[in-house]
């Protein structure tokens, strides 16, 4: 139980942190996907850079309240991309380990009960 547990939370991830990643070159132009703008407004678009468009609203909101002025990444952006990485993982991680616990609970359960089905 503990080892595919880990396997899972280890899975989410990397899952999450190649999500974040990939949607970060998409949206730099290091990928061959193109982000014009009916892409970035369609549904796969809103999926797909989810964690990069997090990292970039969490940008504009310190540059509006708390800087009071643009940041220029004109030079150095590549930040963003470990950054959207990290909020991809913690996207993934964060069900993947409510999953975890509710299973163990569940099967914790189910041992009080005998091993019994619900239903039985």
């Amino acid at each position: 139980m503990a080892e595919s547990g880990s396997a899972l939370l280890l899975g989410a991830t990397a899952l999450g942190a190649l999500w974040g990643a990939s949607g970060y070159a998409i949206l730099w132009g290091y990928a061959p996907v193109v982000a014009t703008r009916s892409f970035v407004d369609s549904p796969v678009g809103l999926a797909s850079l989810l964690p990069v468009r997090i990292v970039l609203e969490g940008i504009h909101l310190v540059e509006a309240h708390v800087a009071g002025h643009p940041f220029d990444f004109s030079r150095n952006h590549d930040w963003i991309g470990f950054l959207a990485a990290a909020v991809g993982a913690l996207l993934l991680l964060a069900p993947a380990a409510v999953v975890l616990r509710l299973r163990g609970r569940l099967s914790r359960r189910e041992a009080r009960r005998g091993g019994r089905s619900p239903g039985s």
